[in-house]
């Protein structure tokens, strides 16, 4: 069964507003999960924990519930650096 639409939706608008003009991809993981990639400048040279935390601490203060916290199974916060 494929992740609620709206709330893929819900979490891309917050990412998008805290990254504003960055990537910022929200999909279907496995069953009802969700998986999101953000690439950043923000995130030049951060260690992975930090880039993790940024993107944890945009998602906690966001008013989603507990429930929909947990329905995203993968995080990937990538700098353009470490793509090439």
């Amino acid at each position: 069964m494929p992740a609620d639409a709206a709330l893929k939706q819900q979490i891309h608008d917050i990412l998008r507003e805290r990254f504003p003009g960055e990537t910022v991809d929200v999909s279907d993981g496995d069953g009802d999960n969700i998986h999101v990639v953000v690439v950043s400048r923000q995130f030049d040279g951060l260690r992975e924990r930090e880039k993790q935390d940024l993107l944890w601490t945009a998602i906690d203060r966001s008013g989603l519930s507990d429930h929909e916290k947990t329905l995203i199974s993968l995080i990937l916060p990538y700098s353009p650096g470490d793509l090439k």
